[in-house]
């Protein structure tokens, strides 16, 4: 019998910082929730909720911390950490003073 070890540990993944989880939160407090890369583009997620609710996703708003978030950005440049929120709501168009 030799001195050798076998070892049965999976070799060591990339770190699960990788990925993270993102709740999309709509006006009624409905949640729904996506596992995405860090690299991920903003605008990949928009598109699979609104195809999801059934709506054009030029009629939604997504935001982070009350500002808007551009479809082009990354959960890296936001800055966003596993189980972030982000609120989803209907475009308003103006209102005008009679």
């Amino acid at each position: 019998m030799s001195g050798d070890k076998v070892d049965d540990e999976a070799p060591p993944q990339k770190e699960k910082a990788e990925q993270l989880t993102l709740r999309v939160r709509d006006q009624t407090g409905e949640e729904m929730f996506f596992k995405i890369k860090k690299t991920t583009k903003m605008g990949k997620v928009f598109d699979t909720y609104a195809q999801r609710k059934g709506v054009q996703v030029g009629s939604l708003r997504f935001l982070l911390d009350g500002e808007r978030i551009d479809s082009m950005q990354t959960p890296k440049l936001l800055e966003l950490e596993d189980q972030d929120q982000i609120d989803c709501v209907l475009e308003q168009v103006g209102g005008n003073i009679m």
